[in-house]
């Protein structure tokens, strides 16, 4: 198993368009084991997330981050088919079809040079650097190369939505605070609900507290910014069966009350 088990995700079917990517390399002609890996679930973020290269990144010295597996279906966020314009507005080759994007780091199928059994080489991307590198000679070898490792939350670095959402699927009740309290000025309150709202729903007690308590935070300094969506949160925290997060969600449904 190479995704991260997850008690929300939805799995789209695998969608094989016939519009080129590149010449006459469609959808079901991508690499054998990128198709057998969406086999396995259609897109999502990964267990291993680190890849070993030859020159730096943005990441590290020796190494880059590949956080999530773009799949063949129409959902645009993480949409093989949707993300492809990354590459065009980046002025990229159109021989690169991308497969992966954080931010200004990009996974890609080279079709500019194929293997004698016409397999597309791995590249890394990185537009911040202009860095371009070869990190496998294919996808088979791409996926035996990738090894678990931590995302390091930094408090002076702030972590894209991706790295993001790939350290909050792989987050236990220990680290769980820290990465709450990382993203809790964000912007974006509804991408920050919806973490609340997938902890509120893990079999772990623990997990499910810290999120109710995330969304006190929220509720007490960021009131203003909330969506009307945050009754609809803490309701999911009324109803839970641990008699604390009750009591506490209780405390914030008066706190709304008084607003």
């Amino acid at each position: 198993m190479y995704f991260i088990p997850q008690h929300t995700f939805k799995n789209l079917p695998i969608l094989f368009k016939t519009e080129p990517f590149y010449k006459n390399v469609t959808a079901a002609d991508l690499p054998q084991a990128y198709l057998d890996l969406l086999a396995e679930q259609n897109g999502g973020y990964l267990l291993c997330s680190r890849i070993p290269t030859q020159e730096p990144t943005s990441d590290g010295i020796d190494y880059a981050s590949v956080h999530a597996i773009l799949g063949l279906h129409d959902e645009p966020n993480n949409s093989l088919y949707a993300q492809q314009e990354v590459a065009h507005s980046a002025g990229l080759p159109d021989y690169f079809v991308l497969f992966s994007i954080n931010g200004s780091q990009l996974f890609a199928f080279d079709y500019s040079k194929l293997s004698p059994s016409g397999e597309p080489g791995i590249r890394h991307i990185d537009i911040e650097t202009d860095n371009w590198q070869t990190i496998a000679a294919d996808f088979a070898e791409f996926l035996r190369l990738l090894i678990p490792a931590p995302i390091a939350v930094l408090e002076e670095i702030r972590l894209t939505h991706t790295e993001g959402a790939h350290a909050f699927l792989l987050a236990d009740a220990a680290g769980l605070p820290e990465l709450f309290l990382h993203f809790e000025d964000d912007p974006d309150k509804l991408w920050y609900l919806h973490w609340i709202v997938y902890f509120s729903k893990h079999p772990d007690a623990a997990c499910r507290s810290i999120a109710c308590e995330a969304l006190e935070t929220q509720i007490l300094y960021f009131r203003n910014e909330l969506p009307d969506t945050i009754h609809a949160v803490l309701a999911g925290f009324l109803a839970d069966s641990d008699p604390a997060i009750q009591a506490l969600a209780g405390t914030l449904e008066k706190e709304l009350a008084d607003d």
